[in-house]
């Protein structure tokens, strides 16, 4: 188990290994419970938004995308 030391602000150094296991960067919103005699400190997942989530869309691919050639790039600017 890793030990810390608060310091005179109340914060706390989250140990490297752990960072690194539960994927802890900064930014990362941790959640605290406090629960019989313990705190439990949980990152907050965020979930990956799809398209279809935001829009109930489900795009089908039909193969490779088609690029645009340099004289339609050049017509959307004229």
């Amino acid at each position: 188990m890793e030990e810390t030391i608060v310091d005179t602000e109340g914060r706390i150094k989250i140990p490297e290994p752990v960072r690194k296991k539960w994927e802890i960067k900064e930014g990362t919103v941790i959640h605290f419970e406090e629960k019989d005699n313990e705190i439990l400190l949980k990152p907050v997942v965020e979930k990956k938004v799809s398209l279809k989530d935001l829009c109930g869309l489900s795009p089908k691919r039909t193969g490779k995308p088609k690029w645009a050639t340099t004289e339609e790039i050049k017509s959307i600017w004229v």
